[in-house]
């Protein structure tokens, strides 16, 4: 017996709407001997009562004799009889109907023998489809990303909700009477009823751990949590309910309240149910591609999560995402562009959702935007080096490509269409915070030309460029240095090298001073260059190669240094 069972041997809460106007209906709740229990109507008689549902109707002088009633003993309305099961009438087999099904729900088949006590170990499971028929005994699966919507024999609608495993314990029609007889047995996650108002005789029971829910012209849902709570949650008409320990008493569950049967036995009633959030902070429009992204209020108080299903406004029944969410950020994988609605209910602690919202929002992620390569955000760069690079989609036939100073986009500095590569330069553009956001452009099935949606704003910002200012040579010496003015927290890179070119530098060096004295290479003329970065490390251009001589020069009279037609100093013998 797996643990989910086992709170049934410990308690059992019987629940049915409106018990005075089922009088006389028959009640799947064993009575000792395996009995049936029958619910008295007024004006009922033990004849009629044969007449209606014994096989043969002659026995209700045996009705009246297991029940100890005697010759003159009228049956009084409300009141309960005992009746054994095979004395009553035979009823044939119904089955129902997959409404909808989203996800890869699974249904594994009764055995072939319907006597068979337990299903072979190795039944196989098969892909539920949209007008698949299911039969008694049949045990649906429901993945964590699924939904089921089921049509019963006599009209009433039964959902079921994401990871859930239910199983169709009886589905039956009562010969000559017109009506029904359906239990469903849930063994984990939650079902919804819509239980079709049905003429007198009518059976409907949700049976989970511990608990069996039996109602009519009623809406009402039963969840059963991992550790075997069972909670009952009734929109519209009255449940009863009672937990199965002697001696208990019976709670009216009308529409708004709601009631959890503990796996321990232990029972409480909810005089309301959670109260929906507040929607005004859901987005009318999404724009990812890739996932469904909300964020509900974080839960507090009494409030522990959310149940969210999301369905195409003109088909509701037909749930394409469902889950419950323990905090506020509500996730799924996304759905194709169009118009959706999301409602949304409160859960409790105990399990218990309270009354829906809704909430209408478009899906426009198509064509999706290009990837942003450079620069990463946040980055700081020069007007001179920095670009804005992107990574066009397959299907582009160009991209559309907004700066502007503000997040906002109220007032784009540039707006262009770039065609053949993703690739602009910030030429012009003064020091200062900015966005870039980028679009893809495609052509429709009829060949016009058509704009995605932007990608996600990306903040960069210009700064002034690192440069080497009043730079000076000092070579009347065997050893040249070069001096310059330097701004505060910046750092130097300095290169010397034979070539004008730098292809090879013979010195490559760090400095964190405005000077740079150079030694070690042999005597000869080279040509050096210096490069400024500032205090976060962002780089300058190189100034221009100049030339300089290492190793002894000639002076002049006046103390200057002797240099060539081509300025170059002249070295001393």
């Amino acid at each position: 017996m797996t643990p989910a069972r086992r709170p049934r041997r410990r308690a059992l809460a019987v629940l049915w709407a409106g018990a005075l106007a089922m009088a006389g209906s028959l009640q799947a709740v064993a009575a000792p001997h395996g009995d049936l229990r029958l619910l008295v109507r007024p004006g009922d008689t033990l004849q009629s009562l044969g007449e209606r549902h014994l096989r043969s109707p002659s026995r209700w002088r045996e009705l009246q004799a297991i029940n100890h009633l005697g010759a003159h003993d009228a049956l009084e309305a409300g009141s309960v009889l005992r009746i054994p099961r095979a004395w009553l009438r035979p009823a044939s087999l119904a089955t129902a109907r997959v409404e909808f099904v989203q996800g890869d729900a699974l249904g594994i088949a009764p055995p072939e023998a319907p006597a068979a006590k337990a299903r072979p170990a190795a039944e196989p499971a098969s892909p539920l489809a949209t007008g698949d028929a299911v039969t008694e005994g049949t045990q649906i699966q429901v993945p964590t990303d699924g939904f089921l919507r089921l049509r019963l024999a006599d009209g009433s609608v039964v959902r079921v909700l994401a990871d859930s495993d239910v199983e169709l314990k009886r589905l039956r029609s009562k010969r000559h009477t017109g009506s029904y007889e359906s239990v469903i047995e849930v063994h984990r996650g939650k079902v919804e009823s819509e239980v079709a108002p049905q003429p007198k005789g009518r059976l409907f029971e949700i049976h989970a751990p511990g608990a069996v829910a039996s109602v009519r012209g009623t809406r009402f849902a039963v969840a059963v949590s991992p550790e075997g709570r069972v909670s009952t949650a009734v929109t519209t008409g009255v449940v009863k309910m009672r937990p199965r320990t002697h001696g208990a008493p019976m709670a009216d569950l009308l529409a708004g309240e709601g009631a959890v049967l503990e796996a321990s036995g232990a029972f409480h009633k909810r005089p309301a149910l959670p109260p929906p959030p507040d929607p005004s902070t859901l987005p009318d429009l999404l724009q990812d591609a890739e996932r469904l992204v909300f964020q509900l209020p974080t839960p507090t108080g009494t409030v522990a999560g959310y149940e969210v299903r999301i369905a195409r406004p003109e088909r509701l029944s037909e749930v394409l995402r469902n889950g419950v969410f323990e905090g506020g950020r509500v996730q799924f994988p996304a759905l194709e562009d169009g118009d959706y609605r999301m409602s949304v209910r409160a859960i409790d602690r105990e399990g218990l959702t309270g009354p829906k919202i809704g909430h209408p929002f478009r899906i426009q992620a198509r064509p999706v935007p290009p990837g942003y390569r450079a620069p990463a955000p946040g980055a700081r760069l020069t007007a001179e080096a920095g670009r804005l690079v992107c990574a066009a989609t397959a299907e582009a036939q160009a991209v559309r490509l907004q700066l502007a100073a503000t997040a906002d986009f109220a007032r784009p500095l540039r707006d262009e269409r770039l065609t053949g590569s993703c690739d602009a330069d910030l030429a012009a553009l003064a020091p200062g915070a900015y966005w870039w956001r980028v679009a893809t452009l495609a052509r429709d099935g009829a060949g016009a030309e058509h704009q995605g949606p932007f990608a996600a704003p990306q903040p960069f910002t210009v700064v002034p460029t690192p440069t080497i200012a009043d730079l000076r040579l000092d070579d009347r010496r065997e050893q040249p240095t070069l001096h310059w003015r330097a701004e505060p927290g910046q750092t130097f890179r300095a290169q010397l090298a034979r070539d004008p070119g730098f292809g090879a530098p013979l010195l490559d060096l760090e400095l964190a001073t405005s000077h740079w004295t150079i030694s070690g290479p042999a005597r000869g003329n080279y040509h050096v260059r210096l490069q400024a970065r500032d205090a976060s490390g962002l780089a300058g251009p190189f100034t221009a190669a100049r030339t300089v001589h290492i190793g002894p020069v000639v002076d002049t009279a006046g103390g200057e240094v002797l240099r060539t037609g081509d300025g170059s100093p002249v070295e001393r013998p």
